[in-house]
Formats: structure tokens, sequence, C-alpha cells
């Protein structure tokens, strides 16, 4: 039908954009939709960077006969039949490819599906290489005064839905000692917004990059507390390397120092210290639950290609090192060096998320 064809028509139209847009559905049907939403989104899009497409899908009572009301729907099965997500919170990062959200804007009175694609930055590279580079986006939408893929962990966890957040945490900090500095880091934040408050209060404006930052926040005492609760589940559950173990033991040493230097204190000032001595106890009990425990070794999806990799490159490295004149055979191992050494660093950036160090 002619609306089927004008919906693949958009479809191309969409991922040549390689840019947010906005797009109206009105006078699309179930079939249109479905057509639509697979034909442009089903494969990665390429681009530079993670995309925003909104498609207008209802509103009041002005518009609400151009579309019926159930566009939306229409819409959310045709992007969950090709693998899309619903998530409130999600935006515009690479994070939250392949998800998708609902917003009924009450200003306007429309109502909206913010559609977030996957998309292959490597192409787009790779195209931009070789057109000779491209222009920087000077709209491109800031949280804090930075762009959303420049935003640090710490600010990202904090504008995203707790779902995200969830995602987030779970592939970027796997480790304990990861989740140990996120959590460092969103108390800062946490802090930093107990300031903004206090400002406020007193009637100090915040900067246009702080307010920015404040409004976007979504749950952040929460999100603190469900990583306190998975680092306490982690150490009671034994899923800490020996690095991670020795660490702690001597992170709660030096706390029961200072339990009992209190204890000293209040003793010698006639309190009572039974809070204090329980707490101590506490401490010793989990010094001597990690003295005890096995630590975990994480191994990562390609640490047999990496180990190999290590190999190859020590033993040119002893090739390179050899006096002498070298026959052909190995000047023709060490030509491979460089890709060797490319690889291996691809591999292990890879691997890393974050506060890999």
């Amino acid at each position: 039908s002619s609306r089927e064809k004008m919906a693949l028509a958009l479809a191309k139209e969409i991922r040549a954009e390689q840019d947010d847009q906005d797009h109206d559905l009105s006078g699309y049907g179930a079939s249109a939709i479905s057509d639509l939403m697979a034909a442009a989104f089903k494969e990665p899009i390429v681009s530079p960077k993670m995309l925003r497409i909104s498609f207008t899908v209802g509103g009041g009572k002005k518009v609400r006969q151009k579309y019926g009301d159930d566009m939306p729907k229409y819409c959310r099965d045709a992007l969950r039949a090709i693998g899309f997500e619903e998530d409130r919170g999600a935006c515009a990062v690479m994070e939250c490819a392949g998800m998708y959200k609902y917003q009924h804007n009450t200003d306007t009175d429309l109502k909206f599906i913010h559609v977030f694609p996957r998309v292959d930055t490597a192409a787009a590279a790779a195209q931009a290489q070789a057109a000779g580079g491209g222009e920087e986006d000077e709209d491109e939408v800031r949280i804090g005064g930075m762009k959303l893929d420049e935003l640090p962990p710490e600010h990202l966890c904090t504008i995203v839905s707790v779902e995200t957040f969830a995602r987030l945490v779970a592939a970027q900090c796997p480790s304990f000692s990861q989740k140990r500095a996120l959590l460092k880091a969103m108390k800062e934040m946490a802090s930093k917004f107990a300031s903004f408050e206090e400002r406020m209060t007193n009637m100090q404006a915040l900067t246009p990059e702080e307010d920015e930052l404040y409004n976007s926040a979504q749950s952040l005492p929460e999100k603190i507390s469900d990583l306190e609760k998975q680092l306490e589940g982690m150490m009671g559950g034994g899923h800490l390397t020996r690095a991670e173990m020795d660490h702690m033991i001597r992170d709660f040493s030096e706390k029961v120092l200072q339990v009992e230097e209190a204890i000293t204190k209040a003793m010698e000032a006639g309190k009572q210290v039974t809070k204090m001595e329980a707490a101590r106890a506490q401490l010793e009990e989990k010094i001597d639950h990690l003295k005890s425990a096995k630590p975990v070794v994480h191994r990562r999806k390609n640490d047999r290609e990496i180990l190999t990799l290590r190999k190859q490159l020590r033993e040119l490295e002893k090739i390179e090192s050899s006096k002498g004149m070298l026959p052909l055979e190995e000047i023709k191992k060490l030509n491979q060096k460089p890709v060797i050494v490319a690889r291996l660093a691809e591999l292990e950036e890879e691997g890393k998320g974050w506060f890999d160090d």
C-alpha cells in the first residue's frame, strides 16, 4: 500500500540522517508501523554517536483522531518484535542502545515514543576517516556542561533510571573493587547534591550546568543503597579476589584500631561502650571471614587469546634482543609484531570496565 511505501521511505531517511530526529506518525496503521520499525531499527545504524529518534504517536482531544488510541501500543509491539526493550529512564548514551521509552508531554499534550537504536560507530569512524573527518555538532545535548558520551560513570549513573543503572553496574563494574570505586564516586555526587540543596535553601543560585545536573538526577539514594547491598553480598558470598580481600582486611583492621581508641577514651570518661564493642566485634568477624574465604579469579572472555598474544610477544622480544644476523624466518616473525601489539591493545580495551586500573 502507499502507506507502507511511505513507511519504508521514512525508514530509509532515518537510517541516512545520522542525527537526532522527530517524525509524526499520524495516519500510520499497525502494519505500516511494524514495517517502519523493522526497516529502520532491526539492523544497527551507521552513526558516530548514539541517536534519539522521536515519533509523535498521540495527544489530547485536538489531535487524537489523527493517531488513534492504539498507536503507542503498535510502536511498542513493533519494537519489542525486533528485540528492543522499554526503559523509562533511557537517554541518548551508548549504554541505552536497543531501548525505547514512552513520554506524554503535558505542556504540549502530545505523546511520543523515543527510540535509541543500536549504532555501528566503527563503520561511522571508517566513513569519517575516508571522508577526511567531520565537524563537531555544536547543538549536542549536554548534562552538567558535558556531552553525554563524556560523562564520568558517576554522572551517568546519577541520571539514568534504576533499571538502566542496574544494567550498567553489571556490565561496567563486575568486580568488587570496581563497585566500591563507583560507590565512593556516587557518595561524592550525593554530597555535591546536598551542597546544591543547601545553596538553594539559602537563596543562592546554581550555575546552569549544576542546575541541569541536579534536575536530571534519578533515585540517587536508592542507587547508593543498592550498591552497598551488592558489596555486602559480595563480601559475604566470597566474590573477592586475593588483592581485594587483602585491601578490605587492612581497611577493617584500621577501623578496629580507631574503634579501640574510641573505646579507651570513652571508658576513661566513664561513658558506655557497649555499642562500640559490638561494632568492634562485627569488624573482627568480617576480618576472620575474609581471612578464611577462598579468593575468586575473574576471567574475561578474551583471556585465552590475550595470553596467547602475550606469549607471542615475549618470543618476539627475545628475537629482537638477540645479537647477530637474524634468519629470514625470524625477520618475517618480527614483521607481525605491530599487528600483535594492536590486537592485544584492542582486546585489553574491550575487557575494561569502569575504574578498571
